[in-house]
């Protein structure tokens, strides 16, 4: 019974990154519609496609165990691939970082069968935590492999090896440098690091929030641009943040809220002109909340997730 399990839970973890992408307009993001300088659409897709292979292996490492290294080598490995592959930019390092560790707790949950997202969850944590020095190097490989523009070797990092240090692979073992420590640190900023060091509440607030606006309407593309919105009027997108400060976030932020209120009351098709008019003007700023987009993809892969566990189809509705 397991092998079925498996399949499907991999592909819906690939699923994830493939509907996030896909759904439009999400403003300031690449989405079916819209591709920016150095990174398409179709990049998006092939990431999606290469993600299944490593979701596969963590959720078998979280059925077997795992010996020196959790969940590093894995984030690491989907980046570089993805990038040496497509080519492109920088496609996944944010959502890798948030859905490698669920493929760990579904591993461990089947192993236990013990059903649900809470378990999911809660081991994907257990899993983090017992991540050691080498997951932590293989995170900074994969971070410097992604090279966001955002980060700098002049950055304040504390008690931190910054991450454009030459010697950072020495230093992080001679400091035995734990992956949770240095997540927890960067998420005073970090938006995914906070959510994932928190054990996932805006992605579980924002499924619940996909899927009460699916079985209203039943059109799933308007209801992931409706989360993103959702998960963008409530938080501070960590890449507009370092790119263009406070003022921006707080822009944006209120942008999206004005456009949410505005799609929640048209049951019409002409819902997407507000977003469109958004999107246009987030590209015009050359904004681009990525780590947003990185939340939709977790709360996207809580949604099938669920519905598999349940025994429904990945995109059914639902009330549960």
């Amino acid at each position: 019974m397991q092998a079925p399990i498996l399949e499907d839970f991999s592909r819906a973890l690939s699923l994830a990154l493939i509907l996030e992408a896909s759904a439009w307009p999400k403003p300031g993001n690449v989405h079916r519609l819209r591709d920016r300088p150095d990174l398409r659409y179709e990049a998006f897709l092939a990431t999606g496609v290469m993600a299944y292979s490593y979701f596969r292996r963590g959720i078998k490492r979280g059925l077997n165990g795992w010996r020196s290294i959790v969940l590093g080598d894995l984030i690491y490995g989907l980046v570089s691939d993805s990038m040496r592959k497509t080519p492109s930019s920088n496609t996944c390092l944010g959502s890798s970082t948030l859905l490698i560790p669920l493929s760990l707790g579904l591993g461990r949950c089947i192993a236990k069968e013990i059903p649900g997202l809470e378990c999911v969850i809660g081991e994907a944590m257990e899993a983090l935590n017992g991540a050691g020095v080498w997951d932590t190097i293989y995170y900074y490989r994969a971070v410097r492999t992604a090279s966001p523009s955002y980060l700098k070797p002049s950055d304040d990092t504390g008690e931190y090896v910054n991450i454009w240090d030459p010697h950072y692979a020495r230093k992080l073992a001679e400091k035995n440098t734990r992956l949770i420590d240095v997540l927890k640190y960067s998420s005073r900023i970090d938006v995914v690091a906070d959510e994932l060091v928190n054990g996932y509440k805006r992605s579980i607030a924002s499924e619940r929030f996909l899927r009460e606006r699916f079985n209203l309407h039943g059109d799933w593309n308007r209801s992931v641009v409706e989360t993103y919105l959702y998960i963008l009027m409530e938080n501070n997108d960590t890449i507009v943040l370092l790119k263009h400060g406070a003022g921006m976030v707080e822009y944006v932020k209120k942008r999206a809220g004005e456009v949410l209120s505005m799609i929640l009351k048209d049951n019409s098709s002409e819902w997407v002109k507000p977003v469109m008019l958004l999107d246009e003007e987030l590209y015009r700023l050359k904004v681009n909340p990525g780590a947003i987009a990185d939340l939709t993809a977790s709360s996207i892969a809580l949604f099938l997730l669920k519905n598999i566990i349940q025994g429904n189809a990945f995109l059914k509705p639902s009330t549960v």
